[in-house]
């Protein structure tokens, strides 16, 4: 653990694990003004700016992989301080987010929700992107509300939750505008402000029709658009929604392949922390993704290691679980899952899992267990 003192209009670039506190001074994140004596965790998966108001003074605990970075200036684009400028005069803003993978499009939902806060009690946020999801496991879009300065939208709770069941939108797209909405129906109850992240999926016909159409379905009062280089257009040139062209910050975390994979992982084990092994009845379940024919779950051997989400009365998910045995004779799937309420509805994804939150390959020809 050290000290480092930072000039006032300097920004530390810390990327996770790691957590800091601040000694003295004046210091903001995103928005958000630091507490003094107040610890800031950094997750593992994430970078934060600490923007320097006043000189001050940062107690720092890098963890293995973590590290810091001094900037002269600040990380956040002059346009995104005038987007959060024009927000605040909107009544009830519902504000989404485009933009290719890694532009910032999460840390502008952060800005913009700390932004918010300081003329509406409570902000919502859906995270409608399913490949990475902060707000959620992988594969759902997740609804956060917070009445209180964040860091990251990962510091937000589910409110409510909405299986997809792929961490693409390309086989789901209908799916994901449909389940956007109905994530929006349950967060325009207060009249409170709403803003909402999209995937990174802009490229290619298909890519803006989708994007345009969830635009024009959703039908919000604004959109922000990261960009570089005229990329967006023909995605925003197709909708009559007001749209504002901002700029991707300037030290935006790119990641590979790899590494987003990882990163599912890192959520798919924080939802499936405290699992247990239940037995089900498949018989007395609704199951959406499968079917039940002559009283045999139809082609069970390939459904194992399936990723499942159990689902309330309205479709809305609960919790996330692995099929890990079925029991075709007993009418019986064993599932790995930390939630214990009663099961009325499962819903299979295309994502399969080991009990450890790591993907497996969908070709994997697996053994049936038993229960």
């Amino acid at each position: 653990m050290e000290k480092t003192t930072l000039a006032a209009g300097t920004t530390l670039l810390v990327s996770g694990p790691a957590s800091l506190m601040l000694i003295d001074g004046e210091a903001e994140v995103l928005g958000a003004p630091i507490e003094k004596e107040e610890k800031l965790l950094v997750r593992e998966e994430k970078q934060i700016p600490i923007e320097a108001v006043t000189d001050s003074i940062i107690q720092i605990s890098l963890g293995d992989v973590a590290s810091c970075t001094e900037i002269q200036g600040t990380t956040i684009p002059s346009s995104w301080k005038s987007l959060a400028e024009a927000t605040l005069e909107m009544p009830n803003p519902k504000i989404l987010t485009i933009g290719t993978t890694d532009s910032g499009k999460s840390t502008l939902c952060t800005f913009l929700a700390n932004m918010l806060l300081e003329k509406h009690p409570r902000v919502y946020v859906i995270d409608a992107d399913v490949g990475q999801s902060d707000i959620g496991p992988p594969a759902t879009i997740g609804l956060g509300v917070t009445e209180e300065y964040v860091s990251s939208l990962a510091e937000l709770d589910p409110f409510s939750m909405f299986f997809v069941g792929h961490t693409s939108p390309t086989p789901a797209r209908d799916k994901v505008i449909y389940g956007i909405r109905r994530l929006m129906e349950l967060a325009s109850t207060n009249g409170d402000p709403l803003i909402m992240n999209t995937d990174g999926w802009i490229s290619g016909e298909d890519a803006c029709t989708f994007k345009a159409r969830m635009i024009n379905e959703v039908c919000p009062s604004l959109v922000a658009a990261i960009q570089t280089d005229k990329e967006l257009n023909p995605i925003v040139e197709t909708t009559k929604t007001p749209t504002v062209i901002v700029q991707s910050p300037t030290a935006a975390k790119k990641r590979d392949r790899e590494e987003r994979r990882r990163l599912r992982e890192l959520s798919y084990r924080k939802h499936l922390t405290g699992a247990i092994f239940r037995s089900l009845d498949f018989n007395k379940l609704r199951l959406v993704g499968a079917e039940v024919r002559n009283g045999r779950l139809k082609a069970a051997s390939q459904r194992l290691h399936s990723m499942i989400g159990f689902l309330n009365e309205n479709d809305l998910l609960l919790g996330i679980g692995v099929l890990t045995g079925v029991g075709q004779k007993e009418g019986a799937m064993k599932v790995y899952t930390p939630f214990r309420g009663p099961a009325r509805t499962i819903e299979f994804s295309s994502v399969r899992l080991d009990l450890s939150g790591r993907e497996l390959p969908d070709a994997e020809d697996y053994c049936l267990h038993p229960v």
